[in-house]
């Protein structure tokens, strides 16, 4: 089905495949906006709460019950879901899982023959590595500036914003460029919606 859909953007999208991916990429996050937007104020949302949660901390430290009922129930009068800022990453992982297989596959090669580059004297294939490296350390460039628009999760380490990118740079290297192409402008759609909802849709609900 995903090399049916990449057919689809490479007939309207300038005949061309890394393009295709690119149009396809932007067509997934602007369809996921709404949970995006949902997402993002919940975890603005889980930021605001953390004082009170603390103080509940404080206040019920012998009594784990305790702290878990009145926990429920600050999460309930504020409109927190605890588990709503994971949503967007989890349905966005089939696609990445489905188009990492499609790009590796025969059908793949077979369907675009010689029409494999995308910037000739650099990515010349994109069912192959980046053989100058640059796509990964892109990667890791955007996983950064993603994670740093977003809010703030409790208890998160500071480690954890530099060494993710990084790590996942690392992880990233030998995958096909067309994979790459798709992951940096993910991250980079990301980026721009989470930062726009940040400026915009949360600081107008704080306002409120």
């Amino acid at each position: 089905m995903m090399l049916e859909v990449l057919k689809f953007f490479y007939a309207i999208g300038g005949h061309n495949y890394g393009l295709a991916i690119i149009w396809l990429t932007i067509a997934v996050n602007v369809a996921l906006y709404p949970l995006t937007l949902s997402s993002i104020q919940q975890m603005a949302a889980m930021q605001k709460v953390q004082p009170k949660i603390q103080e509940l901390q404080k206040k019920h430290k012998d009594d784990p019950a305790a702290l878990q009922k009145e926990t429920m129930g600050l999460y309930k009068a504020e409109g927190v879901n605890p588990l709503g800022g994971c949503l967007p990453v989890l349905l966005k992982l089939p696609f990445f899982l489905t188009l990492f297989w499609a790009l590796q596959s025969k059908e793949f090669t077979a369907i675009i023959g010689t029409n494999v580059g995308f910037i000739p004297g650099w990515i010349n294939d994109i069912s192959k590595p980046d053989h100058l490296f640059i796509l990964p350390i892109l990667i890791g460039v955007s996983t950064w500036l993603s994670q740093k628009s977003m809010p703030q999760a409790p208890g998160q380490s500071q480690m954890m914003l530099y060494f993710m990118p990084i790590f996942i740079a690392f992880i990233s290297y030998n995958f096909a460029a067309g994979v790459q192409i798709y992951w940096i402008v993910s991250n980079m759609m990301g980026w721009a919606q989470q930062a726009y909802i940040m400026t915009q849709k949360v600081k107008s609900r704080r306002e409120l």
